[in-house]
């Protein structure tokens, strides 16, 4: 057959190829497809040519199409397409002018306007070039635009050598969508591995608006959200705290399970510090340590070197036995409060160092644990714990509703710096619970007897006290809970209405030898008036002859949002000249309190409750917060919170939290709290975010009081130092940096952190 007639028969037809060289190209493209640009800044997707096309022709899974306008076989080796020339691969094709496929070396030469599209990726060039044998791929005067992620660029060489590693030459790079990109890179050689998630550039001039800025001779950079070791983006500021200040983060991949972030940060005012995190993982353990280390302080010279170090674990074995761990050392108490932590606020009052073990049986729990709660400041620390061991027993499955439960647990308490230095505790309770719950209804009554020998020791004076403590405790709780359909509003609501009642009675004993060794009293609101105890350990068991009575009510919209909650209830006691407690300042309180919720609109919510005195007339503890909430960075929200007594310290406190996405790309954050007492601003910030499709910047300023341990309280606002700074931070979509907007984390800086309202139905 001469090869005129043989073109004329290929005209318009099809042409079946080995497949195996085209796929090179879709293999590669196609890995991580998933991951994608911000929403705003996503690239228009490319249009792939109508299946259709393809649909009309009858052929197998392993073969590539060729249409064309002619084709002709030349020299019966070749076959040469002109065209319209179009070749299609599973989702991929390849356009062209005109293409000559070689069919003894098993390659594919296409020149004129090539165009190669996958469901990842985009690149036109001049010309392809096409090696089956050697599975390579190249393509001249290429322009590409990925679609795993937003890079995009230009480059005289676009190649994928042995079907696995994608090189550019003479390429630039970006992220950023348009014509005229905010920032690119350009460099001799790019190379690309998908499958690893990352690129690496040599020979490489950093621009931004086109203006070079920095020559890299060689760099990576990632282009998905593998990890890998390099650089992250730094933190630049200045305050009078610190002085001018940078962080620069280095970060270590060092397996897939384990990883270290070293964080060198110069202050111009205090010196270097030295910030590690090291964080490790596998399927029975986490693992977080963090040391910081600064070798002089040059506004604290004599404090000397100064350190935290910090340890966190969590292990589980068998479903039963669980260990956790948590442990903070300080060089001294301000170091928390002078330098920021990403495991410990600057307001924190204590260190809760501790380690635990648990076993969980079908009918017996064990705990074993080791605490110190140390005290932050002048303070008189708080009892060691060495060792305290509870076995709790209970002779009936969970679903019982009749339990017989016996809680036991040895304790040993040591503390220097106290006149009793050592104490024994040994604590025995059994109970007996019935409990009767349905939908509509809640009955829970329960019996026991609390036994408790101390041991109390005075070692300087060599004295020892024993002390037995046994007293009974009964407790009736009931509760309805009615519903029915209603309108609020015009528009269609559930309400709820739940009356509860409690009758509590605590035998009185005298306790007042009895030390708080691990007890401290909780704070009162409308759930706590039906608890049986006002402490959180055994050492004051408050007693009560009394009852509480309350109801709560609720309304739900159709899709069970809840837009309004009101609660009230109050106690009363039948003999108020008895408290049975170790300190009467701290006896239980003839209480009312009152709570309530409620959605003002679809945005704007109100929260707050009150606790009221009976006895001195006079309100204990309040709090109120309006929220407005629109999205993360659309929010505002005014507090005020009030107690009367925390510690010996009065706390009347107002403050604000707004922070506002004013369009896509700017947003502004701010937040003041004052103390209404002192008459002192305890915390002022204000922040800006610019956020474009490849970059964004963060400049905050802000004014913090200085939280010295040193001092107890603040006594004027003479007396008040403060912190004044300024930050920056920048980042560059593509190179590791997380354009989504977080101006709402700067709250996070604030010495009060903002908190949503609880909500029952969220």
């Amino acid at each position: 057959m001469s090869s005129t007639r043989f073109a004329n028969m290929l005209s318009k037809l099809t042409f079946a190829l080995p497949r195996q060289s085209i796929f090179i190209v879709a293999s590669f493209l196609s890995v991580n497809s998933h991951v994608n640009a911000e929403p705003v800044c996503v690239v228009k997707p490319i249009k792939s040519p109508k299946k259709s096309t393809i649909d009309d022709f009858i052929h197998k899974p392993d073969e590539v199409i060729v249409t064309s306008e002619s084709a002709d076989l030349i020299r019966g080796n070749y076959t040469e397409f002109n065209g319209n020339v179009t070749i299609f691969q599973q989702e991929q094709t390849i356009q062209a002018d005109n293409a000559i496929y070689d069919e003894l070396s098993n390659q594919f030469r296409a020149t004129g306007n090539i165009k190669l599209v996958a469901d990842a990726a985009t690149v036109t060039g001049l010309s392809i070039f096409l090696d089956e044998e050697n599975q390579d791929l190249e393509l001249l005067g290429a322009d590409y635009q990925f679609g795993f992620n937003a890079g995009r660029g230009q480059a005289e060489v676009f190649s994928i050598e042995s079907s696995n590693e994608l090189e550019l030459k003479g390429a630039t790079f970006t992220t950023c969508p348009g014509d005229d990109p905010s920032w690119l890179f350009s460099a001799d050689e790019i190379q690309i591995d998908q499958e690893k998630g990352w690129g690496e550039a040599w020979n490489t001039v950093f621009k931004i608006a086109d203006v070079p800025i920095i020559y890299v001779p060689y760099i990576t950079f990632p282009i998905s959200d593998k990890r890998k070791t390099g650089l992250l983006f730094p933190e630049v500021g200045n305050s009078t705290r610190y002085g001018s200040y940078i962080a620069q983060p280095i970060y270590f991949n060092l397996a897939d399970n384990y990883d270290l972030t070293l964080t060198p940060k110069y202050m111009s005012d205090r010196g270097l510090l030295f910030q590690s995190n090291f964080r490790h993982i596998n399927h029975n353990s986490d693992n977080i340590l963090q040391l910081e280390y600064l070798n002089e302080d040059k506004s604290e010279v004599d404090l000397g070197a100064r350190h935290l170090a910090y340890w966190q674990h969590e292990s589980n074995w068998q479903d039963k036995w669980n260990v956790q761990l948590q442990w903070t050392d300080l060089s001294d108490d301000n170091f928390i409060s002078e330098f920021t932590s990403d495991y410990h606020h600057q307001a924190d009052t204590h260190l809760n160092n501790f380690v635990m073990l648990n076993y969980y049986g079908e009918h017996t729990n064990v705990s074993l644990l080791s605490q110190d709660m140390y005290e932050l400041g002048p303070h008189i620390q708080s009892y060691r714990l060495p060792i305290q061991m509870t076995v709790d027993w209970s002779a009936s499955d969970t679903a019982d509703p009749v339990k017989l439960l016996i809680n036991s647990q040895y304790s040993l308490f040591e503390n220097e710096y106290r006149e009793i230095d050592e104490v024994q505790r040994l604590h025995l309770a059994p109970e007996i619970t019935y409990q009767f719950n349905t939908p509509a209804f809640q009955l829970l009554a329960s019996g026991s007897y609390l036994s408790t020998l101390y041991k109390q020791s005075n070692s300087t004076l060599q004295q020892e006290q024993e002390l037995t403590r046994n007293l009974a405790k009964a407790r009736i709780l009931a509760g309805i809970s009615l519903e029915k359909e209603t309108t609020y509003f015009k528009q269609d609501v559930r309400q709820t209405l739940e009356p509860k009642i409690q009758y509590l009675y605590v035998e009185d004993v005298d306790q007042s030898n009895i030390g708080l060794y691990d007890s401290q009293l909780l704070k009162e609101d409308y759930f706590s008036l039906f608890r049986d105890n006002n402490y959180s350990g055994i050492d004051n068991i408050s007693a009560a002859n009394q009852a509480t009575i309350g109801f709560s009510t609720s309304i739900f919209d159709k899709s069970n949002k809840e837009l309004f909650r009101f609660g009230l209830g109050q106690v009363y006691k039948f003999n108020k000249d008895k408290d049975g407690t170790n300190d009467s300042l701290t006896s239980s309180k003839p209480a009312v309190a009152v709570e309530w919720f409620g959605q003002l609109t679809d945005n704007w919510q109100l929260d707050g409750g009150i606790l009221y005195n009976q006895d001195t007339q006079n309100i204990d503890t309040g709090f109120v917060s309006l929220d407005y909430w629109l999205a993360k960075d659309k929010n505002f929200q005014f507090n005020h919170r009030y107690a009367k007594d925390v510690a010996g310290i009065k706390i009347n406190q107002a403050g604000i939290f707004a922070s506002y996405q004013i369009n896509s790309t700017w947003a502004v954050a701010t937040s003041y709290h004052q103390d209404l007492e002192s008459d002192t601003n305890m915390d002022a910030l204000v922040g800006f975010e610019y956020r474009s499709c490849c970059w964004s910047i963060q400049l905050a300023a802000k004014r913090q009081i200085v939280v010295d341990l040193n001092n107890d309280q603040i006594e004027s606002g003479a007396d008040v130092q403060y912190d004044n700074g300024i930050s920056f931070n920048f980042k560059i979509s593509g190179l590791g940096g997380d354009l989504s907007s977080n101006i709402a984390n700067l709250f996070s800086e604030s010495i009060f952190a903002y908190r949503r309202p609880y909500l029952i139905t969220n």
